[in-house]
């Protein structure tokens, strides 16, 4: 075949006689119009048709690991494993494969001997199936943990304030007094006295927390529910300052919903927590600090399911399981300020800032019918920092049976670190030829999750409750015996995609 620079030297080469440059001329069309080596179609020849973000993104890594595979010596026309593509290689090298001999069909042009034989349609949805966006849940799930923990631990610490630091019961022999421990009678005879409190106090909280998301182009539809059990002791120095720790457990559960998004499979979570926090309040004016540790496990289940319409290529149906952990460091700062704090009923403007920081660590997969389309996930990290400005309403009732405080509140919540995240995961039996950068190559699967939403609401609706006020058994003793409980309900508003809402209660016991 006459190339195209002996073309070139044939026209502008003074020594090229002109019949030889004739002859040049007629070979080079031939060339170029009958002998110009076959062109495959690509998975990227319909980016601007397939239905989502992720379809566009999976076609991308699917395509690139096709085209590495076939460097490395797999061929077109094999069908098991040789010694250029090995076993592990052959399962990831036949699932590509398919897809793209799939888009050679749809295209005309090309191998399409492994064609899954679907529309565009299919191929879109089974470039989705491949493409693990499930991976963003583990995150989802962990900001929900650790939230979860901090809104429980400032739910005892309203509970702390408004059952035990503004009003107690005292019962000294036959009389009963309900008495403000920042100063004043309250009820019962003038005589009465304030004895000293007992400084410890240990709580036991419980909630329950249920949600959904609703399916967007990158990530997927799912509901939720969970349980958690908080307990910890807290010591009180004075009036003016009290001190603790909390230990939670929650176990949450993760159900993929296949009817709004192409997907199926569940991610199980328990996690553990450990908050030590500190309050100051006086007459008006309070703040509270926490700190805390957070550790999740995570286990997964995703299937990959979807059909072939080519008698020669097996419909695919499988599931790919994991576990991994996560860790979480977290802090939490309210500050607020009670108007109207010696009448029954109070207003509490107050602002507060959360900060997490998050990191899973990167996993492997297991293919259960060992199809080949399990993945190496990478590391995460990731941070959110978020501010609160809310207000609180309070009322006190007094009745024979204790000091009841219904409270209200309101706050608006903001992300001042919203960013997209982007997981990334590289089919694993293929590892070693795919991801020569440690997952950042164009096979690996790049999968953004979604902005977090800059602004929502939280509204809270609850109980605080002195059942039982603190007993002195001696004179001169501390008071102690004392019982109080609350109930709260919890609601987030103004998210986008996400709903959540909590139930929590709980008891404190000063001893």
């Amino acid at each position: 075949m006459v190339t195209n620079g002996l073309l070139i030297a044939a026209i502008f080469g003074n020594r090229i006689t002109s019949p030889l440059f004739a002859h040049t001329l007629v070979a080079f069309i031939i060339s170029s119009v009958f002998l110009t080596p076959e062109v495959n179609a690509n998975l990227n020849d319909f980016q601007s048709e397939y239905a989502s973000e992720l379809e566009r993104r999976a076609a991308i890594a699917n395509q690139a690991a096709y085209d590495r595979l076939q460097e490395s010596g797999c061929t077109d026309t094999q069908r098991s494993a040789t010694e250029e593509c090995t076993a592990e290689t052959f399962k990831t090298w036949a699932t590509v494969r398919e897809l793209v001999h799939t888009a050679n069909e749809l295209n005309g042009s090309g191998p399409t001997l492994f064609s899954l034989g679907l529309d565009l349609e299919g191929l879109g949805f089974s470039l989705r199936w491949t493409a693990g966006e499930e991976f963003a849940a583990q995150g989802d799930m962990s900001d929900s943990f650790v939230s979860g923990q901090m809104a429980g631990l400032a739910t005892r610490i309203t509970a702390l304030r408004g059952g035990g630091s503004q009003f107690s019961m005292n019962v000294n022999g036959s009389s009963s007094a309900v008495v403000a421990r920042t100063g004043g009678i309250k009820g019962g005879g003038a005589g009465d006295t304030i004895p000293a409190w007992s400084p410890w106090g240990f709580f036991l909280n419980a909630d329950y927390s249920y949600g959904d998301r609703a399916a967007t182009q990158r990530e997927d539809a799912f509901d939720f529910d969970g349980a958690s059990l908080n307990g910890g002791i807290d010591y009180r120095y004075n009036n003016n300052w009290v001190a603790g720790i909390m230990l939670g457990y929650q176990a949450e559960t993760l159900d993929f919903d296949s009817t709004q998004s192409i997907v199926d499979g569940t991610v199980d979570m328990s996690g553990v927590s450990l908050q030590p926090f500190a309050l100051y309040q006086s007459d008006q004016f309070y703040f509270s600090l926490a700190l805390g540790y957070q550790h999740m496990s995570f286990d997964t289940e995703r299937s990959i399911r979807y059909p072939s319409l080519n008698p020669g290529v097996d419909s695919t149906d499988t599931t790919a399981v994991s576990n991994t952990n996560a860790n979480a460091i977290s802090g939490n700062l309210d500050l607020g300020y009670t108007l109207f704090p010696r009448s029954r009923f109070s207003l509490e403007p107050y602002i507060g800032f959360s900060y997490t920081n998050t990191s899973i660590d990167g996993y492997s997969e297991t293919d259960l019918r060992d199809d080949g389309f399990a993945f190496l996930v990478a590391a995460q990290k990731f941070d959110s920092l978020e501010s609160a400005i809310g207000v609180k309403l309070n009322y006190i009732f007094t009745p024979s049976i204790g000091v009841i405080l219904p409270y209200f509140s309101a706050e608006l919540r903001n992300q001042l670190d919203a960013q997209s995240r982007e997981i990334k995961a590289v089919y694993l039996n293929s590892a070693d030829l795919l991801n020569q950068d440690n997952i950042d190559s164009d096979a690996t699967f790049a999968l953004p999750t979604d902005t977090p939403d800059s602004a929502y609401g939280v509204i809270s609706l609850g109980v605080s409750s002195v059942l039982r006020g603190a007993r002195q058994t001696a004179m001169n003793s501390s008071a102690a015996g004392g019982i109080q409980v609350f109930v709260q309900f919890r609601t987030l508003l103004g998210l986008e995609h996400y709903k959540q809402s909590q139930l929590a209660a709980g008891l404190r016991y000063e001893f």
